[in-house]
């Protein structure tokens, strides 16, 4: 997210309901304050695993379909019609984004790591693929995660809804952002039946 914008909007431009925005700061801060990151990071593979596991036992013409569904606490406004290959591809790009940021969080002075909402928009041609897309980013940031440690980062990034955020919180809000879109996942799947 650019560190130019400072409301909480989607890639959409809609808000989040104020108060729901509190409660996920407060929440986010207390659980990267409270969990060690290998606990975060067992939630962070659990909850991509059990959405690529979602994913896996649909067939391409169900992972493709969008379908509209009510809206889940925490999820963009504009994402209450993505397909769950879709939701797949958001998580590819957040996770593939926040690897990237807590790494440079940790090591380096004055980082140039910028994420845009169009970084992180899903491609609406989303397929099958991006079941082991997903897995893959899961595996590069397990692996920076163990190599960091404790996640000392430096200097806080800010985050478009949440403010300043350390290398430690970034890392817990990928794991409940995980959570997020696999209940969103979930979803979508019911949808299909």
């Amino acid at each position: 997210m650019s560190r130019r914008e400072t409301d909480a909007t989607d890639s959409t431009g809609q808000r989040l309901p104020a108060h729901e925005r509190l409660v996920a700061d407060l929440g986010l801060r207390a659980y990267a304050a409270l969990s060690p990151p290998g606990s975060v990071l067992r939630l962070f593979r659990r909850e991509a695993e059990q959405a690529c596991a979602i994913a896996a036992g649909l067939d391409e013409v169900q992972g493709r379909r969008a379908v509209r569904i009510r809206r889940v606490a925490g999820l963009e406004p504009g994402g209450r019609d993505w397909s769950v290959y879709m939701v797949l591809d958001h998580l590819v790009m957040v996770n593939t984004a926040v690897t990237a940021l807590v790494h440079a969080l940790c090591v380096s002075q004055g980082h140039s790591v910028e994420i845009a909402p169009a970084d992180v928009t899903p491609h609406l041609d989303a397929g099958p693929d991006r079941i082991d897309a997903l897995r893959a980013s899961v595996e590069r940031h397990a692996e920076v995660i163990e190599r960091l440690g404790m996640l000392n980062g430096r200097e806080p990034y800010p985050h478009p809804w949440f403010g300043p955020l350390s290398a430690r919180q970034w890392h817990a809000l990928a794991a409940l952002h995980n959570r997020i879109h696999r209940v969103q996942i979930q979803r979508i799947a019911r949808r299909l039946d």
